[in-house]
């Protein structure tokens, strides 16, 4: 099937930022193509009507074409815009979301403007694969190639920060070196405002000859790089991390509105810090608290949302499913001081909220899946005042569908651009429901 080619003329884009493309009744997605574009592709596979591609040749350019500035971007499959204009991305996005809400019938009376930052080294946390290949004594690192579970080599990878210890080359060439190496499956990079941590992912202990060897060489990267680095291993197949280097390491935090936030290594949090700064910045404007307000922070992660609110108000509760995380919460309310309780609960149960106190305003920041239940509760409780922030625009037009035909009203929404150069986006919207009027 990969021998047949054909060209075809690009006449729209889905969501995930590939071509489309229209023959009679077959429609045909095109993957590094753009909008208005001429293009050659060999033909992949066929599901019902739709055509999977392959990217031959682009035969008229888009006058938005730019060349990508990563040597590895046309096999790797970690970004799919580096091929577009970086402010052309950002209007991609923005249709995006605009045509999802109009699927919905959503109205939005006002659209504030895109949160955006620097294009490129934003990346603050990334897990790339490592594999050994016996038939080749050769070692891989890197991320896997787009629609493909093999690993593509990479050298640097330019959305992640500029720093020696970042080099997957000289990675390859240590690792070659190690008697574990088939062992070894992952590192990932978690980059904060007082340090880097990386953490190696090995099925079995390391020997100490391999631990030395790894310390040595972080060691070495520490004392030139300017970043305190943190050399972390998890081993086994009931993993626990353990600390190589350096002996004692300070816990990792980043900044939000001036406040130190820990970060656990598993945790979640904004892999963008400059546009998570703003986001926070803009939450807090767009709901503005008042100082005797309840405020629920719902799917709370590590309190990116909830420590800032907890400074304008009498009283949050940040509700959160991962143990850890509420842990991690409590322990840092109580360090800063702040009106902040934790709880753990499920937030797919339709009942897990009906003890709390009513909130004055909620902000929730769901993962992809949305927060169906949630917002039918919400709507029981008739909340004043809901912040929206979603990672997924076809279930967060959802969820406001549901608030909208419940009573409540969009006052406006804004575009957050966390991810440069791969079609994922973040939305905000804020929605408030009337009072009813007396008598």
């Amino acid at each position: 099937m990969s021998n047949r080619t054909l060209q075809l003329q690009i006449d729209g884009m889905t969501s995930e930022g590939q071509g489309i493309g229209r023959l009679g009744r077959d429609v045909y997605f095109v993957p590094g193509s753009l909008h208005g574009e001429k293009v050659t592709v060999a033909l992949e596979g066929r599901r019902k009507k739709v055509w999977q591609t392959r990217l031959i040749s682009v035969d008229e350019a888009s006058p938005q074409r730019t060349d990508p500035a990563c040597p590895h971007y046309r096999r790797c499959g970690g970004c799919d815009l580096q091929h577009l204009e970086y402010p052309a991305q950002v209007e991609f996005k923005q249709q995006r979301i605009e045509r999802e809400f109009y699927r919905q019938k959503l109205e939005v009376p006002v659209w504030k403007s895109a949160l955006t930052d620097h294009p490129w080294h934003y990346r603050r946390k990334a897990r790339l694969g490592i594999r050994y290949s016996k038939d080749k004594d050769e070692i891989y690192v890197g991320f896997r190639e787009g629609r493909s579970e093999h690993l593509t080599n990479i050298d640097r990878c330019p959305v992640l920060p500029e720093l020696d210890v970042l080099d997957w080359k000289q990675w390859r060439e240590l690792i070659s070196r190690l008697d574990s190496r088939s062992k070894l499956t992952q590192v990932e990079v978690v980059s904060a405002d007082n340090g880097m941590a990386l953490v190696l992912r090995s099925l079995s202990a390391l020997s100490e000859t391999d631990a030395r060897c790894l310390i040595d060489w972080v060691a070495e990267l520490d004392s030139e790089s300017g970043v305190r680095l943190q050399l972390w291993v998890r081993e086994g197949k009931e993993p626990q991390d353990r600390l190589l280097y350096p002996e004692d390491a300070e816990p990792l935090h980043h900044h939000v509105l001036d406040m130190p936030l820990q970060i656990q290594l598993s945790d979640f949090f904004q892999i963008n810090g400059a546009v998570n700064r703003a986001m926070v910045t803009q939450a807090l404007e767009w709901l503005k608290p008042d100082s005797d307000s309840v405020v629920w922070d719902l799917f709370a992660g590590h309190g990116n949302f909830s420590m800032p609110l907890a400074t304008r108000t009498r009283r949050v509760i940040a509700i959160e499913g991962q143990h850890s995380m509420v842990a991690s919460l409590k322990r840092q309310a109580e360090s800063l001081a702040l009106p902040l309780q934790a709880i753990r609960t499920d937030l797919s149960d339709a009942d897990a909220l009906s003890a709390l106190p009513d909130p004055d305003v909620v902000l929730l920041d769901p993962p992809r899946a949305g927060a169906a239940e949630v917002v039918k509760h919400l709507i029981t409780r008739q909340v004043k005042r809901v912040l929206y922030v979603s990672c997924d625009p076809a279930t967060l037009a959802r969820d406001l569908r549901t608030l909208v035909d419940g009573g409540y009203f969009i006052e406006q929404a804004g575009m957050m651009d966390m991810f440069p150069q791969t079609h994922h986006v973040e939305t905000m919207v804020l929605l408030s429901r009337p009072e009813k009027r007396r008598g």
